[in-house]
């Protein structure tokens, strides 16, 4: 019996060590998540406007568009409770904050929790932005908990570490807006009718936490006097025309119900006539072109 745990912690301390390796080596690889972090830390009080929100946030909003000091903390898929939390934690460092421009619209009113759709995305949220969980297990532990571990998902690790190897760096410039929706890269292959993306309705439940989380935003920005901005970011006529007609009613019915209790400016440009296929790296993202002319009409109509 000895010899047999002899043998087998042989066995395994090897590949303990290599893991550990792993863990430490894609750790160390820059990503926007660690960057956004460290850069409010060190330049928060120089913020007066925070972009937060969804992809639509991270690639359609480029802060060095507008006026005054904005910095876009939003991030792919990014979750409107994942937006309360971040506002709340780095607004304590941006004392000058004066504004928050927020997506909520048809892409993530409806989202599922991202514990249960894109549970790889949490781990940068706890390791790089302090975020825990209640839906994490042993979210107490804090960041040696067995769920935050990048290798638990290798999808993500490996994603990771392949952009890295081709020399990427990371997916953001300098002021936090999402740079890899080159229009050089735009593939008209994602315009096709089959392709066109859809965000649908899932249950009342993560609709409602959404919503709730949304309306904690408000509300926090109403008792801080933080000026919120709520976006419709534009899409395709393709994209709008997929949405159910009702899922789009009740984004406005949301939309207006935080206008009126909280004060919160409702602005829509999801079917702006400004905007042509052209403008879009797929049907609802804007190029980098597209999003430095949205910024622009933005910055200019906000």
């Amino acid at each position: 019996m000895k010899k047999f745990l002899v043998r087998t912690a042989a066995f395994l301390l090897p590949v303990l060590l290599i893991l550990v390796l792993a863990e430490g080596y894609v750790r160390s690889i820059p990503c926007s998540y660690q960057y956004k972090d460290q850069w409010l830390e060190t330049h928060g009080e120089k913020v007066s406007t925070l972009i937060l929100g969804n992809s639509h946030a991270f690639f359609d909003l480029r802060p060095s568009a507008f006026a005054d000091s904005t910095f876009n903390l939003s991030n792919v898929s990014q979750r409107l409770e994942h937006d309360v939390f971040l506002l709340k934690y780095y607004a304590k460092g941006c004392p000058n904050l004066r504004q928050v421009i927020l997506v909520a619209d048809n892409s993530n009113l409806f989202d599922l929790p991202m514990e249960d759709d894109e549970p790889g995305r949490v781990t940068y949220y706890q390791l790089y932005m302090h975020y825990q969980s209640p839906l994490t297990p042993f979210a107490s532990l804090g960041s040696w908990a067995p769920y935050p571990l990048e290798l638990s998902y290798i999808n993500s690790f490996w994603a990771k570490i392949t952009r890295h190897w081709h020399g990427k760096g990371i997916s953001c410039d300098s002021l936090g807006w999402g740079i890899d929706d080159k229009v050089e890269l735009r593939n008209p292959v994602d315009f096709e009718p089959e392709r066109v993306r859809s965000h649908n309705f899932h249950n009342w439940t993560s609709t409602l936490r959404n919503v709730i989380a949304l309306y904690r935003i408000a509300s926090w920005c109403q008792c801080h006097h933080v000026s919120l901005v709520v976006l419709q970011t534009p899409v395709t006529q393709s994209y709008t025309q997929k949405a159910d007609k009702w899922q789009l009613d009740f984004v406005n019915s949301i939309l207006s119900c935080c206008q009126q209790h909280f004060g919160a400016i409702v602005a829509d440009y999801s079917c702006d006539t400004r905007f042509s296929d052209s403008d879009f790296f797929d049907t609802d993202h804007l190029t980098d072109q597209g999003a430095t002319k949205f910024s622009n009409i933005l910055s200019s109509e906000l």
